[in-house]
């Protein structure tokens, strides 16, 4: 029975972190958490290409701070892969 639990605890914990591995719109240090960046993958080169597009529209970013699956932002500075700022982003 102990085993039983352990498994389905296990699974439950894999299919958690697996959400949270697809987080793709991410947040820098120099940027106060307010520009977000959505792109494709939660890969080392989806977290640099977020850099390049974030650095490219607003200066020095920072490193990554945060992702998640959506961006919010009042002042229309949540990035696409574009580059095309919006005021959200869902779905990534």
């Amino acid at each position: 029975m102990i085993i039983i639990k352990n498994i389905i605890l296990s699974g439950c914990l894999i299919v958690g972190f697996s959400s949270i591995s697809n987080a793709k719109c991410f947040h820098f240090s120099n940027t106060g958490g307010q520009i977000g960046v959505c792109v494709s993958g939660d890969s080392f080169d989806s977290r640099k290409e977020a850099k390049k597009i974030c650095d490219d529209k607003v200066g020095n970013c920072g490193n990554v701070t945060s992702s998640a699956s959506r961006c919010h932002s009042n002042n229309n500075q949540c990035y696409d892969e574009n580059g095309n700022a919006k005021r959200e982003l869902t779905g990534y």
